[in-house]
């Protein structure tokens, strides 16, 4: 009786061992699927960290125009669209072999390369942005700050006119406050152009000489902004304090010079005798 039983079950034992067998070589099937799959990614990744990694040098000669501003700007938007598509893409897929990942080490390890190398991408395009953000920021500084003369030109001589005359006070307030307001724009856009020069080193000499004509503008922006009216009288007194007081600082430079000729003088005297002194000291004695 139990013979017959045996007997029975050996072809469902040995049907089991069959079909076990493929299952196994289709798993192993399914991960080098996805082995290929995610390599093909980690290509497509290592492409635009290549691609993002471009150099962004700026010398004296370079002009940081529009067109150039344009060219990195679309650069920069392809790449981050690139790895927008691709990180849609890589979030679909590699969620949707969530079961088989996490019995695989090999995917397990794959998974974490590819997603630090997507982080790293994403930390370097982030800061080709901040760069080119200071660049812009450079390149708009530089044309305001150099095309205000003409401007301030106009402001200093309506704000001169406008002080003559008691009646003309609300004229001249609004030159001051249309001043203040060009100049504290100034001032914003100087102050990040001298972060952007500190990190493009190319900067440095543009730089300087934005700096040179900042500070024209400072003194300008001052003199408009203390103009108040003044009687005819009281501008004859300060004309002539003005006068005096140079005078007074030419008198006081001229005796200083004096003094110190004659502090020189008295040394080279001294010299003189001393030497003198030390010449008679070498005759022979008898």
């Amino acid at each position: 009786m139990l013979l017959m039983a045996f007997l029975t079950l050996m072809p469902l034992v040995a049907g089991a061992q069959e079909s076990a067998a493929p299952a196994e070589e289709d798993l192993e099937s399914t991960y080098m699927d996805i082995q290929e799959r995610m390599l093909l990614f980690e290509e497509e990744l290592n492409q635009l960290y290549a691609l993002s990694r471009f150099q962004m040098n700026i010398d004296l000669e370079m002009p940081l125009n529009a067109s150039l501003l344009d060219a990195v700007s679309n650069r920069l938007n392809s790449l981050s669209n690139a790895l927008n598509s691709f990180s849609v893409r890589w979030n679909t897929y590699s969620q949707a072999q969530q079961v088989y990942v996490a019995d695989n080490d090999s995917l397990l390890n794959k998974v974490a390369q590819i997603q630090q190398m997507q982080q790293i991408v994403t930390d370097t395009l982030t800061v080709r942005q901040q760069q080119y953000e200071q660049l812009s920021t450079f390149s708009k500084a530089e044309r305001f700050i150099w095309g205000q003369d003409k401007k301030y030109r106009k402001l200093y001589q309506d704000a001169t006119k406008y002080s003559l005359s008691p009646k003309l006070a609300s004229q001249l307030e609004k030159v001051k406050a249309e001043e203040a307001n060009i100049f504290t724009e100034a001032q914003t856009l100087f102050a990040q152009a001298k972060e952007a020069a500190e990190a493009f080193p190319g900067l440095e000499v543009r730089m300087k000489g934005m700096e040179k004509k900042f500070i024209e503008l400072q003194s300008v922006s001052t003199k408009i902004q203390e103009m108040v009216y003044k009687p005819f009288i009281q501008r004859i007194k300060d004309y002539l304090i003005g006068l005096a007081a140079v005078a007074i600082l030419m008198m006081f430079f001229n005796l200083f010079a004096q003094k110190l000729k004659q502090i020189k003088a008295a040394r080279d005297q001294a010299k003189k005798l001393k030497e003198s002194m030390m010449g008679q000291r070498d005759y022979p004695t008898i």
